[in-house]
């Protein structure tokens, strides 16, 4: 399928974005602990960007079902519930007046997304370096020369 490593390639960019936005929001989280943020500006700022991580996900998740990858629908769909559950009750967004008591929290659960996330991006990577390579080998086989330089076949991908 000629979609494949673009799809991949998709699934990878996409998962930059939610490990880096899961970056943010622990070095704001650290900060805070820290003392170097005070609480209403590292809760609005980890607030900004809850909502796109969570359409991010989604976004992951959807994107799974809609192109087949069963096992790996399966297992986004176990945070998207999450994050949907969490949307619902309103309890999605971090409150000034109670940062410091649930910081740890906090911190525990954002360090285990990102824990997911990096071994969906290994994941993401052996596939969509399967998927190119897989796609180079035809284009080369699919050649009707028979002097075959493996070489210019691997370059142009």
């Amino acid at each position: 399928m000629a979609w494949e490593p673009i799809l991949w390639l998709i699934f990878f960019l996409l998962n930059i974005a939610l490990i880096a936005l899961i970056l943010y929001q622990i070095v704001c989280l650290s900060d805070l602990e820290a003392d170097y943020m005070n609480p209403y500006e590292s809760s609005s700022r980890i607030n900004n960007v809850i909502l796109k991580e969570f359409v991010l996900q989604g976004a992951f998740c959807i994107l799974f079902l809609v192109t087949g990858h069963w096992f790996l629908f399966l297992l986004t769909v176990l945070p998207s519930y999450y994050n949907v559950k969490k949307f619902l009750s309103r309890q999605h967004l971090i409150d000034v007046t109670e940062v410091f008591r649930v910081i740890d929290f906090e911190k525990k659960l954002r360090i285990a997304k990102l824990a997911f996330y990096l071994i969906f991006f290994i994941i993401v990577l052996v596939r969509f370096s399967k998927a190119g390579a897989f796609s180079t080998v035809l284009s080369v086989l699919r050649s009707n020369s028979k002097d075959l330089d493996v070489r210019s076949s691997v370059l142009e991908f």
